[in-house]
């Protein structure tokens, strides 16, 4: 057989239907693969905004890791991908993992079993607390739980779908005031309202306490005790079994950033994935050198001659003369 001959039949094999077929099939192959891994093994995720910096700026992309053994071995400083109640999606980093307990205080220092530090600008604690974060199976008593840790029960009891409400009672010591008291009081501007105190957060409610013990005799400090009942059969429920382990989850930069001293909790369910640190790493890479080539271009815009447009010679004005005028 010629050379002639074996390039036509080569050419012939190439536009046949069976090789397109093929080169389609693998194609669609490639793309099924691609999509599968996106969805159920790793994917890239954009940080929006500026709650990781320092470690992470604005707009950067972090691989997260979708499969259960990355989801299900989470702990201390991972950073995570979590799923809020309104479907709105962030990256934040684990402050704490089941069962751990985690003081924050009034000037923003934290202490966990894993670590302490401070946060600088703390705002959103008023007051020193101390958080459990429960594990799956823990039963937690609703009259054993400070008010931050009540705020976060009834939050993962909504998520969970429990049908519940509150009744809250003002008390001075073991004398209950009436609950009208705290319609005279105000927040900012405004008076609170009796039917926002079951539900309003514990900050606000400090401080309506905080207002009503200044403006009553006697040093036993004033209390809004808060009762859960059911909506079913208003039977009252005095303890809860968490149902799955939870997650305290936090910003890099604390102040102004929603997390889980603002939302609770983050359930199991509500992690989308797990930061791969190897993927991160060679993506910084990336970043960087993209960043440098960024700079370097500017610096050569900025360090190229300017064409010189030639000076136009000006003519010196000359003043109009004033002619004398006689009179």
């Amino acid at each position: 057989m010629s050379a002639l001959d074996r390039k036509v039949k080569s050419l012939q094999r190439r536009h046949s239907k069976a090789h397109v077929f093929f080169l389609v099939f693998i194609l669609g192959a490639v793309l099924a693969i691609m999509i599968g891994v996106r969805s159920y093994v790793i994917e890239p995720v954009r940080v929006h905004d500026n709650s990781l910096y320092p470690k992470f700026k604005k707009n950067s992309i972090l691989w997260m890791c979708k499969l259960p053994r990355c989801t299900e071995n989470i702990k201390d400083g991972d950073f995570v991908w979590g799923i809020l109640r309104n479907q709105d999606n962030m990256v934040r980093r684990v402050l704490g993992g089941p069962g751990d307990s985690i003081t924050i205080t009034n000037n923003g220092k934290v202490y966990t079993p894993h670590r302490n530090f401070k946060w600088n600008g703390e705002d959103a604690f008023i007051e020193t607390r101390s958080i459990y974060i429960p594990r799956k199976g823990d039963t937690l008593r609703f009259n054993k739980l400070n008010d931050v840790e009540q705020d976060y029960l009834i939050s993962l009891m909504h998520e969970q779908n429990e049908k519940i409400y509150v009744k809250s009672s003002l008390w001075q010591g073991n004398r209950e005031m009436p609950i009208e008291r705290i319609g005279s009081t105000k927040l900012g501007n405004r008076l609170v309202s009796l039917q926002e105190i079951d539900y309003m957060p514990w900050q606000d409610r400090f401080l309506v306490e905080l207002q009503i013990f200044l403006a009553e005799p006697g040093n036993t400090p004033i209390r809004i005790k808060r009762e859960l009942y059911s909506a079913k059969d208003s039977s009252k429920i005095s303890f809860y079994v968490v149902p799955e382990d939870c997650y305290y989850l936090i910003c890099e930069k604390s102040s102004h950033c929603a997390d889980s001293r603002e939302i609770g909790y983050f359930t199991q369910n509500r992690i989308l994935g797990r930061a791969n640190k190897v993927a991160n790493k060679f993506q910084k890479r990336i970043d960087t050198r993209i960043e440098q080539a960024k700079r370097a271009i500017k610096m050569l815009l900025k360090g190229s001659p300017k064409k010189n447009k030639p000076k136009q010679d000006k003519k010196p004005e000359t003043k109009p003369s004033k002619k004398a005028t006689k009179t």
